[in-house]
Parts: C-alpha cells; sequence; structure tokens
C-alpha cells in the first residue's frame, strides 16, 4: 500500500506531442507580437524558428489563408524568417514588431522601467 493514490487522468492536457499539426507561417501583418520558443534553425531556403503567436496575422502558403494569432493555438507554429533577420533573433525571447517606442513599455524584473527607475 503507497502512500499516494495514483489517478487516471482522462482529460488531455494541451502537450506539443498531442497538437493537431505543426503550421509553418509567414508574417502578413506589419505588426505583431510572438514569443520565441525555440533557436533559428537553417532550411533550405530560409531560416525557421518556432514560436507562440500572440498579436498579428500570420500567412500559411500551405493552406494559402491568413490566420490571427488567437486561431494558431492549437498547432505548433513554425515562423519562417529571412536568413538577414535570423541573426537579429539568436538570444531573443519576445519579439515586438512594427510599434514606436512610445507605444510600448518595458518593465525589468526588479519592478523598475527600462530607465532604471523604481516608481509603480
Amino acid at each position: 500500500m503507497g502512500l499516494f493514490k495514483v489517478r487516471k487522468n482522462n482529460n488531455k492536457k494541451f502537450t506539443q506531442n498531442n497538437r493537431r499539426d505543426v503550421k509553418y507561417v509567414w508574417l502578413a501583418s506589419k505588426k505583431a507580437v510572438f514569443i520565441i520558443t525555440g533557436e533559428p534553425r537553417e532550411s533550405k531556403y530560409s531560416y525557421s524558428v518556432s514560436i507562440v503567436p500572440l498579436h498579428g496575422i500570420y500567412y500559411s502558403s500551405k493552406d494559402r489563408r491568413k490566420y490571427k494569432a488567437n486561431e494558431l493555438n492549437d498547432y505548433f507554429v513554425v515562423l519562417n524568417i529571412d536568413k538577414d533577420d535570423a541573426d537579429a533573433l539568436k538570444g531573443k525571447k519576445l519579439v515586438v514588431m512594427g510599434y514606436d517606442e512610445d507605444e510600448l513599455l518595458f518593465v525589468t524584473a526588479d519592478g523598475g522601467d527600462d530607465n532604471g527607475d523604481n516608481k509603480a
């Protein structure tokens, strides 16, 4: 007899292994926000990187349709990027494209903004 009961969980949790499909997409909008979950990899014609899209419109050439970021929640999303942009994305985690610096707010881990102020 063990101290803990082992329960079978019939609820399928959302993991990368049971996602429906992989979507290879390009950016279709001038404004986009996404989280990079991997390192850029070289393919035959371009580079690709796995992402979690948060905002923007993405184009899938296989389906020949555009997807909003929330429509790609059920997929493992791979963003195709140009070879010139691959070096700029190395080591980055969050990408915000198409917005002015005045429209963005950066809060650091210690609670201050990007100028070093700790005012709330």
